[in-house]
């Protein structure tokens, strides 16, 4: 059974720029991803046990965040053409 128990980072980092190419085709950088207040990237599978788990509080989580200005932005690695993405 996955763990249901989320690690916590380390708050306080600056994040550094990047260039990421979206399933849409489209680039995303780190100024053009933020929002007002920040930014959460999260590389999740969803068909990992775990992601498919906590897919409610990530789904909770994210609408909180937005709410305070912080965008978040989801990926996946390789399967979003069998899988999708959430």
């Amino acid at each position: 059974m996955a763990s249901l128990e989320t690690p916590i980072c380390e708050f306080g980092w600056k994040a550094v720029d990047f260039d990421l190419l979206g399933v849409d085709g489209k680039r995303y950088s780190l100024s053009s991803s933020k929002g007002g207040n920040g930014l959460l990237v999260m590389f999740i599978c969803n068909h990992c046990p775990y992601v498919k788990a906590i897919r409610d509080r990530i789904i909770r989580d994210i609408k909180e965040l937005e709410d305070k200005g912080i965008l978040v932005n989801r990926g996946t690695k390789g399967s979003s053409a069998v899988y999708g993405l959430a």
